[in-house]
């Protein structure tokens, strides 16, 4: 895989990835040296919630993140699903911002990825069902970053 060492492609990925963020799965995108810098999403039924860490910042809070509250110390921001393609892209500039604007790193070649969908849970359904035993590690290869596992 070729690693993106620039923004726009990088975004231009994370739009891809995005729309694999559905119900039960999960993605974070973390600095390969400082991981506290990040953001992450968890796709649900009807929602993708993102979040990135942060002190107070005027970039965050000019890019649409939500401030954090007492119960949750990230900001955040949450995407009504089914979602448009311009939708998106906006929530992938909003994250581009985040890494490159609010939290300084140069480039997203110093970014690293982990991705995952959970196991279905059990339902009411005879016993004899299938049910989606999940997918751990996920590979998002349109990110253009590694993959770490564990």
């Amino acid at each position: 895989m070729t690693q993106v060492s620039d923004w726009k492609a990088f975004g231009d990925g994370l739009i891809e990835a995005l729309r694999e963020v559905s119900d039960r799965v999960f993605l974070v995108v973390f600095s390969r040296a400082e991981p506290r810098v990040f953001v992450q999403f968890a796709g649900g039924e009807h929602e993708l919630h993102a979040e990135t860490a942060g002190e107070s910042s005027g970039r965050l809070a000019d890019a649409g993140w939500t401030p954090p509250t007492g119960l949750d110390p990230n900001w955040t921001f949450s995407l009504p699903q089914p979602a448009l393609t311009a939708e998106y892209a906006a929530l992938a500039a909003r994250c581009v911002t985040a890494l490159r604007d609010a939290h300084g790193l140069p480039g997203p070649d110093q970014l690293v990825y982990k991705a995952w969908r959970d196991a279905e849970w059990p339902s009411t359904t005879p016993a004899s069902a299938q049910r989606d035993r999940g997918e751990n590690p996920l590979e998002l290869s349109w990110l253009g970053i590694p993959s770490v596992h564990g």
